[in-house]
C-alpha cells in the first residue's frame, strides 16, 4: 500500500520542467561553447542535403527517361554525366559531414559529462549531514545519482538533433505543398496521433522511477555489501549471502516490473500509431502515382515527392519521439536541479579566526539540541567550559550524547537552543573554513584512503602542508605507527590495499594509528579524539597516550573513550548522562565521589584482574 501511495506523487508541472530545460541547455552551451553550435551547423547542412540529393536523383531519372525517348545516335549524355558526378560529390560530402557530427558530439558528451560529474560530487560533498538523514532529501540525492551522467547529456544532444528534424520537417512541408495541399494535410493528420501517444507515454517511466527511489537506494546498499571485501567473511560465516541475493533479486524485480510493462505498452501503442502513419503515406503514394500517370508530374518528380514524404514522416515521427523523450528527461532534470538547489541549514559566518597555535576558550552555554526530524532533546540546558590548552575527557554510556557534543563543536549541526562560544564569539558567526583550520579530529568512523599510500593518508590531515615529509614522519612517530610503517617495502609510498599492485592491507589497529597520525599531522590547537584507540592493544594505547599528553601540552585536547585508562590523566573528566553533565573533576576527585565514574571504573578494572 505504501508503494501505491508513492506512485501517486505529483509529477513536475510544465513550467517546472521548462525551467529545468532552460538551465540544462544553459549548462550545455556554457560547457561546449563551440562543439554544440558546430554540431547544430553541421546538422542544418546534413538535414538539407537529403532533399538536394533526392532532387538530383529525380533529375537523373528524368534525364534517363528523356534519353530513352531519343534515338541512340542522337543521345548526348553530358548533362546526365554532370548530374551523376554532382550526386557522387553530394554523397561524399554528406558522409564527411556525418563524421564531423560524430566527432563534435563526442566532444560535447565528454565535456558535459565531466562538468555534471564534478558538479554532482562537489554538491554532494558540501551538503549538510541533515540531508543524508532526511528520507526526502536522500531520495532526491539517489534520483539525481541514478541518471545525471547520461540523461542530461542525452537531453542536450537530443535538443540539437531535434533542430535537424525541424529543418527537415520545414523543408519537406515546403516541397510537398508545391505538389498538393490536401495530400500534405492527409499525411499530417495520420501522423499527429504519434505525438499524443508519445507525450502521454513519456510521463509513465518517470512516475515509476520516482515511486521506487527508496527501493533503489535499498537495492544499491544491499548489492554493495555483496561486493565489499570487508563484508565477505561475515557473509560466509553467517551464511547470509543467499538471503541478500534473494533480497536484491526481489527489489530489482519490484522496481523493474512496472517499467517492463510500461515499455511493452509503449511499444504496442507506437506500433498502432505507426501503422496509421504508414497508411497515410501509402495514400499519398496513390495520389502521386495518379498524378504521374496523368502527366501532371514527371517520373523523377514522383520519386522526389515520395522521398520527401518519407523524409517528412521520418522527421515528424523522430520529432514526436524526441519531444516525448525530452519531456520525460525534463522531469528527471527537475530532480537533478532539486538536488543542485538543496540548501544547507548550516551557513558559514563572516568572522574569520586568526590562525594561531594558542587554543581558544570554548563554552557550551545552555545548549539544547534535537536531531532533525525528531523532537527528543539529546542535550538540554547543557553547559560546558573548555579552557585554552585544557585536556578534557567525555565519558558515559552509549547514547548519552558524547558524540553529539563533538558534532555540534564541529558544527555539523546548529544547536536548537543556547549557543556555543569560541573566545566569546558565537560559533554560528565564525567562518567555517577558518574554524576548521583550528580543529583536528579523529572520528570513530574514520576514512581509510585505501587507494593511496601511507604518506598521502597522513598528509590529507592538512592539505596546506602536503609535501612536508618531515611533518609526516613526526606524525607517524607520535601515533606509534613507525614500527609497522618501517616494515613496509616502500615505506611511506606503500599503497594500503592489496588489490593494488604491491599493496598491503593494514590491520584495524594499524589503520587507527594511521588515522591518528593524520590528526597529529594537522597540528591544530584543538585536537578531538573519538574512541582513538578502540582497535589498539593496551600496551600500544598506553604509549600513544603518554606521547599524546606530552605533545599536546599547549593544545586543547578533547577525548571520548570507554577505556578509563585513556582518560584518567585528563585535566577534567566529564561524565555525560542523558545529555547532561552528571559529574566533573579529575580522576582522583571523581573516584572520591564514589559516583557513576567510580562505579564504572571499578567495574572495568575488575575485567583486567
Amino acid at each position: 500500500m505504501a508503494e501505491e501511495a508513492k506512485s501517486e506523487a505529483p509529477k513536475p508541472g510544465f513550467r517546472e520542467v521548462m525551467r529545468a530545460v532552460r538551465r540544462m541547455l544553459g549548462w550545455g552551451f556554457k560547457t561546449s561553447p563551440y562543439a554544440l553550435p558546430g554540431m547544430f551547423f553541421l546538422l542544418v547542412i546534413t538535414s538539407l542535403l537529403p532533399f538536394a540529393s533526392s532532387y538530383l536523383d529525380s533529375r537523373v531519372i528524368d534525364e534517363i527517361v528523356r534519353l530513352l525517348g531519343l534515338d541512340p545516335q542522337n543521345r548526348v549524355t553530358n548533362v546526365l554525366v554532370t548530374l551523376v558526378l554532382v550526386v557522387v560529390v553530394m554523397r561524399l560530402l554528406e558522409r564527411t559531414l556525418w563524421v564531423g557530427i560524430t566527432f563534435v558530439e563526442k566532444i560535447n558528451h565528454f565535456n558535459l559529462q565531466r562538468t555534471l560529474t564534478l558538479q554532482f560530487l562537489r554538491k554532494a560533498a558540501q551538503l549538510d549531514m541533515v540531508h543524508y538523514e532526511s528520507p526526502d532529501s536522500h531520495n532526491i540525492i539517489q534520483k539525481a545519482s541514478d541518471t545525471y551522467t547520461w540523461r542530461a547529456p542525452n537531453f542536450v544532444e537530443r535538443t540539437i538533433w531535434m533542430m535537424g528534424d525541424v529543418i527537415r520537417l520545414l523543408s519537406s512541408v515546403a516541397i510537398i505543398l508545391t505538389f498538393s495541399l490536401p495530400a500534405f494535410l492527409l499525411v499530417l493528420a495520420t501522423t499527429i496521433p504519434s505525438l499524443i501517444a508519445n507525450l502521454k507515454l513519456g510521463q509513465g517511466s518517470w512516475g515509476i522511477w520516482d515511486a521506487n527511489a527508496e527501493d533503489r537506494r535499498r537495492f544499491w546498499r544491499s548489492a554493495e555489501m555483496l561486493k565489499r571485501e570487508e563484508s565477505l567473511m561475515e557473509l560466509r560465516i553467517f551464511r547470509t549471502k543467499d538471503y541478500l541475493l534473494n533480497l536484491v533479486e526481489g527489489i530489482y524485480d519490484r522496481f523493474t516490473d512496472k517499467e517492463r510493462k510500461d515499455q511493452l505498452r509503449r511499444t504496442l501503442l507506437e506500433s498502432l500509431v505507426g501503422n496509421l502513419s504508414t497508411i497515410g503515406t501509402m495514400i499519398f503514394w496513390g495520389i502521386a502515382i495518379n498524378a504521374t500517370l496523368n502527366g501532371e508530374i514527371t517520373l523523377g518528380l514522383f520519386t522526389f515527392y515520395t522521398a520527401t514524404v518519407a523524409q517528412f514522416s521520418s522527421a515528424l515521427n523522430n520529432l514526436f519521439r524526441s519531444l516525448s523523450d525530452q519531456y520525460e528527461d525534463g522531469m528527471y532534470l527537475v530532480d537533478l536541479f532539486k538536488f543542485i538547489d538543496l540548501e544547507n541549514t548550516v551557513q558559514t559566518g563572516m568572522i574569520k579566526l586568526e590562525k594561531r597555535k594558542q587554543a581558544p576558550l570554548i563554552v557550551f552555554q545552555n545548549v539544547d539540541f534535537a536531531y532533525p526530524n525528531t523532537d527528543k532533546l539529546v542535550l538540554e540546558k547543557f553547559n560546558l567550559v573548555i579552557e585554552p590548552g585544557e585536556h578534557v575527557a567525555l565519558v558515559g554510556a552509549n547514547g548519552a550524547g558524547k558524540s553529539t557534543i563533538i558534532k555540534l563543536l564541529c558544527r555539523f549541526y546548529d544547536v536548537t537552543g543556547g549557543a556555543i562560544l569560541v573566545n566569546g564569539v558565537n560559533l554560528r558567526d565564525l567562518d567555517m573554513d577558518s574554524w576548521y583550520s583550528q580543529v583536528g579530529v579523529l572520528f570513530q568512523e574514520f576514512i581509510r584512503y585505501t587507494q593511496f599510500d601511507v604518506k598521502t593518508n597522513v598528509e590529507l590531515g592538512d592539505v596546506d602542508n602536503i609535501g612536508d615529509v618531515g611533518l609526516v614522519e613526526e606524525a607517524i612517530y607520535k601515533a606509534d605507527a613507525k614500527s609497522f610503517v618501517d616494515t613496509y617495502e616502500k615505506r611511506l609510498e606503500q599503497v594500503l590495499d592489496r588489490s593494488f599492485d604491491g599493496g598491503t592491507n593494514p590491520s584495524d589497529g594499524q589503520w587507527q594509528k594511521i588515522a591518528l597520525a593524520r590528526a597529529f599531522f594537522r597540528d591544530a590547537p584543538i585536537l578531538v579524539l573519538d574512541e582513538p584507540t578502540s582497535a589498539i592493544d593496551a600496551k600500544a594505547e598506553y604509549q600513544i597516550f603518554e606521547r599524546l599528553y606530552a605533545f599536546s601540552e599547549n593544545k586543547s585536547l578533547i577525548i571520548i573513550s570507554h577505556r578509563f585508562s585513556t582518560v584518567r590523566n585528563a585535566d577534567k573528566i566529564f561524565v555525560i548522562d542523558e545529555g547532561k553533565i552528571a559529574e566533573c573533576g579529575s580522576h582522583e576527585q571523581l573516584m572520591l565521589l564514589h559516583g557513576k565514574y567510580a562505579e564504572a571504573f571499578e567495574a572495568q578494572a575488575k575485567g583486567y584482574k
